[in-house]
């Protein structure tokens, strides 16, 4: 049998990984629209993602592919601030104590100067993680709260092995300094990033839909790797030599035939929460709010908010809003179903943006858009690595490469997805990575 790849899902992921690959495949989206998490919608004359879906890149090649797939990328350098006692503090908030209250600041030094020696790994408990790191006070007053609400799960029981290079580690000395002076260093792998100029995130993946092929309207139904044949909901039967599967793992395991046992279960102990994204479009009476003026985003780590974040598209790209106007998107998690997500209006968030004065007072609310991630953050459990061994063993005997946020099973970025694409499609051309 001639070589033919079943790609599943038009993600970022499976969208590069058709683009990469040099030998016939058919690329199955069960959504009507490719784009996955990378989606843009357009109401109301306002560009909304879901949420902030902004591109981290370093690898100079791939930012030169994506600034030609979407038309053209702005660089933009990241503002992005806690919100805390009424007060905006510059992230990363153990970086900036600076900007607290002399009461908070000095239980945020004391906690530094009182930690305790020993090894710190990422594979301890999360609090105990940051307890080690940071200190009682850094972790009291954001890295618990603000977790807590991100992760909706209990932190003693989540690793830190996904902090990586998504939190910044100052050492204690400049922890220290930064209660005392203001602190002008830049950290995290997203202080520069980049968005297209025009239609938001759409842009990247229409730019992609133009070199691939997609079937829409697809969702894989069974997968017999005896046969090696993908059957989908409307009534398609695929024969394959390879599977690219970019689906939530959890899903791609109970549609595969003949699953051992073993894999089975170590598929059930992989967890995840699930996000709710709300998105405004706000007439503006006097322009933007002054607390959002420059912002990006605001991590908001206080339990009386029932969101978590607050993130401003047309602070990022002006083309997001029409003139006189702005727009916001505001998160939710849960570790549970999204149905147990109360109603916009039972939560009163649009008082609560109002009061905390995220909303202008007299500002008119004109669109509003709501999106619902089932699969959102993974959770990085004790389950989590042990599971992913014996499943991917089991996968990549049977030709299968599960890549991409959740085929992975991981805490990615759209630049990581391309490159990890890449790979899977280089395997299968028989290129040497």
């Amino acid at each position: 049998m001639k070589k033919h790849v079943v790609i599943i899902g038009a993600g970022i992921s499976g969208l590069s990984a058709a683009y990469f690959l040099k030998t016939p495949y058919t690329l199955l989206e069960a959504k009507p629209q490719a784009g996955g998490l990378c989606r843009s919608f357009y109401e109301d004359g306002f560009t909304y993602d879901c949420s902030g879906h902004f591109i981290h890149i370093k690898d100079e090649k791939i930012k030169k592919l994506v600034n030609g797939l979407a038309g053209g990328v702005e660089e933009v350098e990241r503002k992005a601030s806690i919100y805390l006692k009424e007060k905006l503090i510059p992230f990363p908030f153990q970086a900036n104590l600076y900007y607290l209250d002399q009461k908070t600041k000095k239980e945020c030094v004391d906690g530094i100067l009182k930690r305790k020696d020993g090894d710190v790994s990422t594979s301890m408990p999360y609090i105990d993680w940051s307890m080690a790191m940071f200190g009682a006070g850094i972790t009291k007053y954001f890295m618990r709260p603000y977790n807590q609400k991100l992760w909706s799960y209990d932190l003693k029981k989540m690793t830190a092995l996904w902090s990586g290079h998504f939190v910044p580690k100052p050492d204690a000395e400049t922890m220290i300094k930064s209660a005392y002076a203001a602190n002008r260093q830049k950290y995290g792998y997203n202080s520069v990033f980049y968005y297209p100029k025009q239609r938001g995130c759409q842009a990247l993946v229409d730019g992609l839909l133009k070199k691939v092929k997609v079937e829409t309207n697809s969702k894989t139904q069974k997968i017999d790797i005896k046969s090696k044949t993908v059957f989908t909901e409307n009534g398609k039967k695929i024969k394959y030599t390879d599977i690219i599967s970019t689906q939530p793992l959890t899903e791609l395991v109970k549609q595969i035939n003949g699953v051992p046992p073993t894999v089975k279960k170590a598929a059930d102990k992989l967890v995840c929460n699930s996000v709710r994204c709300i998105n405004l479009g706000v007439k503006a009476k006097n322009g933007v709010p002054k607390i959002l003026r420059g912002q990006h985003w605001l991590y908001i780590p206080e339990t009386k908010f029932p969101f978590y974040r607050v993130g401003i598209y047309s602070n990022v790209s002006a083309s997001a809003a029409p003139k006189g106007h702005y727009s916001l998107y505001v998160e939710f998690s849960t570790i549970g179903s999204l149905k147990d997500l109360k109603d916009i209006k039972d939560l009163k968030v649009l008082n609560v943006l109002k009061k905390t004065g995220l909303i202008g007072k007299y500002d008119e609310i004109v669109s509003v858009n709501i999106t619902d991630m089932p699969h959102a953050y993974v959770i990085f459990d004790k389950n989590r690595q042990a599971s992913l061994d014996t499943i991917n063993e089991f996968l990549i005997k049977n030709g299968i490469y599960s890549i991409g946020r959740y085929g992975a099973w991981e805490y990615s970025f759209i630049e990581k997805n391309i490159k990890d694409a890449m790979s899977a499609a280089s395997l299968i051309n028989g290129e040497s990575r």
